[in-house]
């Protein structure tokens, strides 16, 4: 989908408390500025969920604004069925959040499940990732799943890059428009600890991505 520098760019973030959610959205707002975007505005949750509870946030820029005030980017919070992205760390979060997408709206998403409380205490069923896709492939402009998780692991033996292995993925599809890797780069460096290694899970999230992308394409 084509995007006009005055367009609105909305990216819905969904996963769990502590998968870092929050840092990735202010990773792409940050960046955004260093891209010139000359509009951005968020909306998180924070402080209001425990650790594996859901948690979700909106991102919004606009590259260039019109000089009719009206037709700029006001809100913080996404319409219903105007996302053009999700960023789904944990599977069933995409669904939770499904009221923002659309038929223009690509997910990619962390195929690693994390359990509610009550399907842990069996008065739910968590569904197959199979019946996800199925629900998700009816309203979008596609569907991409990764286990984020396990390559976080199989690199860095720890999971603690999963957010920005998850950026790289986004990155690849292609729909975070205006802002370029190297402003990433630059925002990983002045924010965030370990910024080689950090930097290095973008870019392997955007290698990996790429495959699955282009292997669901073919």
């Amino acid at each position: 989908m084509y995007f006009k520098e005055t367009d609105i760019i909305n990216i819905v973030i969904a996963g769990t408390a502590g998968q870092g959610v929050i840092t990735l959205k202010r990773l792409i707002e940050f960046a955004a500025q260093k891209a010139g975007i000359e509009r951005a505005f968020g909306s998180e949750m924070h402080g209001l969920a425990q650790r594996e509870g859901a948690i979700t946030s909106h991102t919004r820029y606009q590259k260039q604004v019109f000089e009719d005030e009206r037709r700029n980017l006001q809100s913080p919070l996404i319409c219903y069925g105007d996302a053009d992205l999700y960023i789904c760390f944990e599977p069933v979060e995409a669904l939770r959040r499904g009221i923002y997408a659309s038929g223009k709206t690509t997910f990619v998403i962390n195929d690693r499940t994390i359990p509610g409380v009550m399907i842990t205490a069996g008065f739910e069923r968590y569904p197959s990732i199979e019946e996800i896709k199925e629900t998700l492939e009816g309203y979008r402009n596609g569907v991409y799943f990764m286990n984020a998780t396990q390559v976080s692991l199989d690199h860095f033996k720890h999971n603690q890059q999963v957010n920005l292995i998850m950026l790289g993925f986004a990155i690849a599809t292609g729909k975070i428009h205006f802002i370029e890797m190297k402003h990433y780069e630059e925002v990983i460096k002045e924010w965030l600890r370990d910024p080689e290694l950090n930097i290095k899970a973008m870019h392997l999230g955007f290698e990996e991505g790429k495959k699955v992308i282009g292997s669901c394409d073919s």
